[in-house]
């Protein structure tokens, strides 16, 4: 005896009950706005790129404290890390605070290299600004306001110029 109705299986209801849930969960989020943490994804690419920038700039400063040469081509490229510093701070929002303090896993380097403090040569800041220009697309990719990927690429378009000009001088 057939009354017309079909039965629904529990994996229809179930499967209907999971996307209703998934959309309304995605709906609750507030869209780009919401942020279940205190530093937005876009805060933390630019203080990641701007702690990168201060350890480079601490870098250079050694390097030419110490001698190394071309002093007038590192001193140039200096000017160009502070003022890349100084544009990186302006662009965390007004009520940004400090920056958070890194857990002591998240500061240790994942290899060991030369301290701050030790004074490198022109092929060393050579072989650093090659790989902040290589890290810079993907810190460019990360963030998704149009101002901050174009002032990242610009920072990274200027450490090209560093590599080159460096491994010009060799």
């Amino acid at each position: 005896m057939s009354t017309g109705h079909r039965c629904v299986n529990r994996r229809t209801v179930l499967g209907a009950a999971a996307a209703g849930a998934a959309a309304v969960g995605l709906s609750a989020c507030g869209g780009a706005e919401w942020y279940p943490a205190d530093v937005t994804p876009d805060e933390y690419v630019v203080r990641a790129v701007l702690r990168e920038k201060e350890r480079m700039v601490a870098r250079y400063e050694t390097a030419i404290a110490h001698g190394a040469e071309p002093a007038e081509l590192l001193e140039r490229c200096l000017e160009h890390h502070l003022a890349h510093a100084d544009a990186l701070a302006d662009a965390l929002p007004d009520d940004a605070g400090p920056a958070p303090e890194p857990s002591p896993e998240a500061s240790a380097p994942a290899l060991e290299g030369p301290g701050l403090d030790t004074p490198l040569t022109a092929a060393d800041l050579l072989v650093l600004e090659s790989s902040a220009t290589a890290a810079r697309l993907d810190q460019a990719a990360a963030v998704t306001d149009a101002g901050l990927a174009q002032l990242i690429c610009g920072i990274g378009a200027c450490e090209a110029g560093h590599a080159h000009l460096l491994d010009e001088d060799r």
